[in-house]
């Protein structure tokens, strides 16, 4: 499948690229293209575009991109729903929104600041976006009985 968004990648583009390549289409194609080229790239080439202004799949008041897609491909597994939660408040002004969301948002700039472009970014918020994932997985994993590993 193939996939279109806008340059500029921040946080929640690289978080919804993350879930499309993890969880949606491990196949995807991802075009990054000026804003202006997004819907007519879409158009001519069948691309779901995302993040754009006029996208479906986009950052809606205080619901992240990542929100919408998790909505839209009825994702249900609970640790992306804390992940949803720590990037919505990495992502809006409600940095405290969970105890984690200011980390991920300085630990986004940071890496977008070093970033040569969007690919290099993306590169960088990989392994940031899956070890937040395994955190979340093991916040809601189940406490081992007293006693278990004697």
């Amino acid at each position: 499948m193939q996939w279109v968004t806008r340059q500029g990648v921040r946080v929640d583009r690289a978080a919804m690229i993350w879930l499309i390549r993890k969880f949606i289409d491990p196949q995807a194609e991802i075009a990054i293209l000026p804003e202006a080229e997004v819907l007519e790239y879409a158009r001519e080439t069948g691309a779901t575009p995302f993040h754009h202004p006029q996208a479906e799949l986009r950052h809606r008041g205080t619901r992240t991109g990542f929100d919408a897609l998790r909505t839209h491909y009825a994702l249900d597994d609970p640790a992306l729903g804390v992940l949803a939660l720590i990037l919505r408040g990495a992502e809006t002004a409600d940095k405290g929104l969970t105890p984690w969301s200011a980390g991920v948002a300085a630990i986004g700039s940071g890496l977008r600041q070093d970033a040569a472009d969007d690919d290099a970014f993306i590169a960088g918020m990989t392994p940031v976006l899956d070890g937040l994932y395994r955190f979340c997985q093991e916040l809601l994993a189940p406490a081992a009985k007293p006693g278990a590993n004697r």
